[in-house]
């Protein structure tokens, strides 16, 4: 889902530059990521949260460069798309000209 169109922004708290900032410090301006993509220069430029939702505790949130943010975004997409998919799934069907 492109930000353009998310509902995100209006669903974060109203201390959401200070929680970013205490991120951006506990992090010492690097990027947190459990795994780095190539392009990641290990420098950290955006804030986001470690698990889907709306939980915006400082555990929750992870400073991350702007490569693994977006490679992270993308398998989450990938993941909830799969998810989807399996729940429209309908069971297959014998050909009529098997019956």
């Amino acid at each position: 889902m492109a930000w353009e169109t998310s509902t995100r922004a209006k669903r974060l708290p109203k201390n959401w530059p200070q929680l970013k900032a205490a991120t951006k410090k506990r992090a010492r301006g690097k990027c947190e990521a459990a795994t780095h993509v190539p392009e990641c220069t290990g420098i950290g430029a955006e804030c986001d949260h470690r698990a889907p939702g709306d939980d915006h505790s400082l555990k929750n949130l992870q400073w991350l460069s702007t490569p693994c943010h977006k490679a992270k975004t993308s398998r989450e997409n990938a993941e909830a798309n799969r998810r989807r998919a399996g729940m429209r799934l309908r069971p297959q069907e014998r050909h009529p000209g098997l019956r």
